[in-house]
């Protein structure tokens, strides 16, 4: 028996609903360290991953010709403990509730204002 508020029921055994947004999902899926992927290309992008798709990747590093910096979503850009240069920022979507990914917020707040904004067309 499925009841409206997403509890499901089996031979009278309750399973019970868990909200996947009361979980920091983006924590659970991005990289843990730092990877370079068209290294020598231009311009140099930080993309923060927050549940980055491949196909992201793909399309700055074979179509834009851009040379991609991967770093986990909670990476601080006002430390910037590798000494990453990056001449843009790019953050990428993903699951779950977005302010659950402060560490994310406070480094877009350090690096603003923002002068390259990157928008993949559709």
């Amino acid at each position: 028996m499925v009841r409206f508020w997403g509890e499901i029921e089996f031979d009278g055994q309750t399973i019970p609903f868990e909200n996947p947004n009361n979980c920091h999902l983006v924590k659970s899926i991005s990289t843990k360290e730092i990877r370079t992927i068209g290294a020598g290309q231009s311009p140099r992008i930080i993309a923060f991953d927050c549940g980055m798709k491949y196909n992201i990747i793909r399309y700055f590093v074979h179509e834009l010709k851009v040379c991609i910096i991967i770093v986990p979503y909670d990476y601080d850009l006002e430390k910037n403990s590798a000494n990453i240069e990056y001449d843009g920022i790019f953050v990428s979507n993903g699951p779950g509730d977005p302010t659950m990914c402060q560490e994310t917020i406070k480094s877009l707040q350090y690096a603003l204002p923002i002068t390259n904004i990157w928008h993949l067309p559709l």
